[in-house]
C-alpha cells in the first residue's frame, strides 16, 4: 500500500452530525466584524457580552478556560453558509500574539473565491490587509492539481487564504 493511502479507521468515538460554528478570538470586535462584513460578505446575525461578577468568575474560568475576570463581546455572523463566532476578551492576562500558522494554534480560514486575480486586486485595496507572495499552483502529483491559492493577513493577523474553484 502506498504510503498516502488512507487507512481504514476504527469507528470514531462520538457520532457526529455536522459542524455547528467556527469561532475566532480576536483584538477589536467592531473592525473584525466590519471586516467580514465589509470585505467579505458575512452578514452580522446577532451580539452578546459576557461580564465577570462574583456569581461568573469561576464559570468564565471553568467553562471557557479563560481568567477568571476575562469578560467578552461576541458578534455571530453567517459566512458564506457557515456559523462565525467572533470573540473579544478582556482580561488581566491576555495575550495579543497572533500565531503564526506554523505555531500551536496556528490556523487559517480558506475560502474558494471565483476570480483569483480579481479578488487580490480588491484585498490589495484594503488598508490593513498583508498579501503574503503571489498565488501559487497546485502542482500534478496533488489530488487538486491545478488550482491556484494565496495566503494574506487581516489587519489584525488572521491568516486567511483564496483559493480557486
Amino acid at each position: 500500500m502506498k504510503p498516502d493511502t488512507p487507512q481504514p479507521l476504527a469507528a470514531p468515538v462520538l457520532s457526529c452530525g455536522r459542524v455547528d460554528h467556527v469561532a475566532l478570538t480576536v483584538p477589536d470586535l467592531d473592525a473584525a466584524t466590519a471586516f467580514f462584513t465589509q470585505v467579505l460578505g458575512a452578514r452580522e446575525l446577532y451580539r452578546r457580552h459576557y461580564r465577570p461578577g462574583p456569581d461568573n468568575a469561576a464559570s468564565m474560568a471553568e467553562r471557557f478556560n479563560t481568567h477568571p475576570e476575562a469578560a467578552c463581546r461576541l458578534a455571530k455572523l453567517d459566512f458564506l453558509g457557515t456559523a462565525l463566532e467572533l470573540f473579544e476578551y478582556r482580561a488581566p492576562d491576555l495575550n495579543r500574539a497572533m500565531p503564526r500558522n506554523c505555531d500551536a494554534g496556528g490556523a487559517h480560514l480558506g475560502i474558494t473565491v471565483h476570480n483569483l486575480p480579481q479578488a487580490l486586486a480588491a484585498l490589495r485595496q484594503v488598508p490593513g490587509v498583508k498579501i503574503l507572495g503571489e498565488p501559487s499552483v497546485i502542482g500534478p502529483d496533488h489530488p487538486l492539481a491545478g488550482r491556484r491559492w494565496v495566503y494574506f493577513l487581516t489587519p489584525w493577523g488572521l491568516q486567511m487564504e483564496l483559493v480557486s474553484p
